[in-house]
Formats: structure tokens, C-alpha cells, sequence
């Protein structure tokens, strides 16, 4: 497997370096560690950044994959459940929504956040890369903002794959860098600059919000991204939103 590397704030005193992710168990430890930091503030953080529209995005993934009809939804890489929530607001009656999170203490704050039914929606501790679900057991699968957090992007489509049933919708909300004379600069100048700043003064964790913006950096492009789903096997539609700034990716098992 190839080394993933991501930039890091380093402690006081020493200087700014590479993190080197050697295999995937590790990339996993520290992406759940940099979460469960900054878990007491992301909610504020999410809504400051994005300016609220990351939940508007977050309903249109669940109204995207509630198509696929009543039965069982995962929801990856959940967090306090912005999404999780969306999708049981939306499913059809009979389903059932799972979170699943790496993150103990965003889940923590999840299961706190409202009140919910439990026998309809749940959270568990889990990773996308050993989703805990038989062979063609899902009706969909969902993550916001994840796919540049996850391991092993292989692993992770072709696990979505063995688990949705035929009909079934994966759909992922990502960040992209979109072109542009004058957005593309501005969006740069805010991923790259303002965020990071913004992040340590509101979340007082300098490396988490330096990993965060690394990453947009690394993300793959649509056109990668779209070429791991269909190697994995599904049928996949793009759906540019704030000016290609973020994509929204339909996933379909045929």
C-alpha cells in the first residue's frame, strides 16, 4: 500500500511536518483522535464555516438516497449526526438508520443532540472499512465529508458495494476544488487561510484544522473519485453544488 502523507501542526517548539500514515489502522487512530478533540465545538465550527449550507447539502443527500425505498441506512462517518438525523426525517416508514463513527466522543454528542427513536435510529461504533452488515443487507449508504478521512477509498467502495442491496444508493458529499478565474482563487484563499485560522481560534486545536484544510489538498478530483465507484461496480451520477466547490456523488448498485 502506498504512504499517505498529510501536513500537521507540530507541539510548540518544534516545526510544522508530515504526519506519514504507514498503513490504514494508523490513519484510522489518528483521524479518530483528531475528532474526538475537537468533537465539544464542531457543530459551532461546521455552522460558522459552511455558513449554515452544509445542512442544506446534508438534506438533499438524504432525500437522494431514500430512493432506493424502506430498509436499512448507513450512515458513515457520522459525527454528532447532522446526516443521520436528515436521512430519518426522510426515510420511509419501516427503516432503519444507523450512524456509524470511528469517533466515540462525536457520537457521544450525537445521541445527545435530540431526542430520537430508538428502535428506528441508532448510532454504533464502527469503520467504513468493515461495515458491520451482510452481503446485500442495505438500502443506502451515506458520508459527508468523509472520503478524504477514510483509509482506504478502495476498501471503503468496494465494502459499500458487498453490503447494498441491488437498487441500492452510496452517496457521498465531498469538497472539491473548483476552477475559476475568481472563485477558485477566493475558495483556495479560505480552505488554505482563513479556515485553519478560524478553526484554531474557535476549537483551540491548531493541527486538527491544519489536517482538515491539508486534506482538501489531497482530495481526489470527481473524475478519480468516480473511477474508484465504477471499478468497485456501481453506476454513478455528479451533481455539482456551490459552483462545483462541493459534488455530491450517486452511487447506484445496478
Amino acid at each position: 500500500m502506498q504512504r499517505q502523507v498529510c501536513r500537521v501542526v507540530a507541539p510548540e517548539g518544534r516545526q510544522r511536518g508530515e504526519a506519514v500514515f504507514e498503513s490504514p489502522r494508523e490513519k484510522e487512530t489518528y483521524v479518530r483522535g483528531m475528532f474526538d478533540a475537537i468533537a465539544p465545538r464542531y457543530d459551532l465550527l461546521n455552522r460558522v464555516m459552511a455558513a449554515n449550507l452544509d445542512q442544506r447539502w446534508r438534506r438533499l443527500a438524504a432525500r437522494t438516497v431514500v430512493a432506493a425505498g424502506a430498509g436499512a441506512y448507513f450512515d458513515v462517518g457520522a459525527g454528532t449526526g447532522d446526516l443521520t438525523f436528515a436521512i430519518d426525517a426522510a426515510a420511509p416508514a419501516g427503516s432503519q438508520v444507523i450512524g456509524l463513527d470511528l469517533a466515540r466522543e462525536m457520537m457521544v454528542r450525537g445521541r445527545a443532540k435530540k431526542a430520537f427513536d430508538a428502535s428506528r435510529l441508532g448510532f454504533v461504533h464502527a469503520s467504513g472499512l468493515r461495515l458491520p452488515a451482510a452481503d446485500a443487507s442495505l438500502a443506502g449508504i451515506t458520508n459527508a465529508f468523509v472520503l478524504r478521512n477514510l483509509a482506504d477509498l478502495d476498501d471503503f467502495f468496494e465494502e459499500a458495494f458487498r453490503t447494498l442491496r441491488p437498487g441500492g444508493h452510496l452517496v457521498s458529499l465531498e469538497i472539491n476544488r473548483p476552477p475559476g478565474a475568481v472563485f477558485g482563487p477566493l475558495y483556495r484563499f479560505y480552505f488554505f487561510q482563513v479556515m485553519p485560522r478560524l478553526g484554531r481560534v474557535l476549537s483551540g486545536d491548531a493541527e486538527a484544522y491544519s489536517y482538515l484544510a491539508d486534506s482538501v489538498k489531497r482530495v481526489e478530483d470527481p473524475p478519480a473519485l468516480v473511477a474508484r465507484m465504477r471499478k468497485a461496480g456501481f453506476e454513478v451520477a455528479l451533481r455539482p453544488l456551490m459552483r462545483g466547490a462541493v459534488v455530491l456523488f450517486d452511487a447506484r448498485k445496478p
